[in-house]
């Protein structure tokens, strides 16, 4: 009974439209209004004022609820820059410490160093110092790769298309290229090439790896290329031999914060080579 009585109102309906659409006069709202009307049906459902006052609340909150979860979720970055022409002695706040170069840059996130990790990164050249933490290993992130610090003493070089890592005490693990990674110990060094995407390891310490920290040079029976290169990252400058000297000229000799000039005389003396500062890196 009741299926046939639904059945007869929807026919009435469709009945009702169809007329009015033939008549090419049927206009919704109106068409509405006149059909509720004479079947005593309410146009619409006035919902109360103070629902709508819930609902603005409710979504206030949440949306200040998706606010502050966006917001905590947010880095706290601290970014420190050397200047141009000397480094910088840094202290994290696990207190590991950092000596940048000249010109290096340090970031980290306040908000999750010593909590959820401690990673830096890095550009630039910088000597490490860090608290060993067996829960909580040291990372440095680069452009071109990471060192996960085993609690050490390390150097970490970034260049444009290379990476070197030199460690004095401990161990690091050096990550670089497609999967690439080497166990450096006390005394060893990696370099990763991404002309080539391989990295070099040598078993030999450089004694001048931080000699742009500690002002000191020491050469024993030192390649004359490898002494050019030595005091060009001790001094930042770029040298030029306009002697044309053999580079199997070798030098023996040490210095502890002398001027570059002094140290060119005396190394142009000994050599008889003429080694000069190009002028466009004084």
């Amino acid at each position: 009974m009741n299926q046939e009585r639904h059945k007869t109102e929807w026919e009435e309906r469709i009945r009702f439209v169809a007329r009015y659409y033939r008549e090419n006069v049927f206009d919704p709202e109106i068409g509405w209004k006149k059909f509720a009307a004479e079947r005593n049906i309410r146009s619409r459902v006035r919902i109360p004022v103070w629902i709508w006052q819930i609902a603005a609340v409710c979504l206030l909150a949440i949306g200040y609820g998706i606010y502050r979860m966006i917001e905590r979720n947010q880095p706290e970055w601290v970014v420190i820059t050397a200047s141009s022409t000397r480094g910088k002695e840094v202290f994290l706040p696990d207190s590991s410490q950092v000596s940048l170069a000249a010109l290096a840059e340090l970031r980290y996130d306040a908000k999750r160093f010593g909590k959820d990790n401690r990673q830096v990164e890095l550009k630039g050249k910088a000597f490490y110092q860090v608290k060993h933490r067996e829960d909580l290993p040291f990372r440095v992130q680069t452009h071109l790769g990471n060192v996960v610090v085993l609690g050490t003493s390390f150097l970490v070089r970034e260049l444009k298309t290379a990476m070197e890592v030199q460690v004095l005490q401990g161990r690091v693990r050096m990550e670089a290229g497609k999967k690439k990674s080497v166990l450096l110990e006390a005394g060893m060094s990696g370099l990763y090439s991404e002309t080539n995407g391989s990295i070099q390891v040598r078993q030999e310490a450089d004694e001048n790896c931080l000699s742009w920290k500690t002002g000191e040079l020491v050469f024993r029976e030192t390649p004359l290329p490898k002494v050019i290169h030595d005091i060009e990252v001790c001094y930042e400058v770029k040298l030029t031999d306009l002697s044309g000297a053999s580079d199997s000229l070798r030098l023996s000799a040490t210095f502890k914060k002398k001027p570059v000039e002094e140290v060119l005389l005396i190394i142009n003396q000994t050599l008889d080579t003429h080694l000069v500062i190009e002028k466009s890196r004084q």
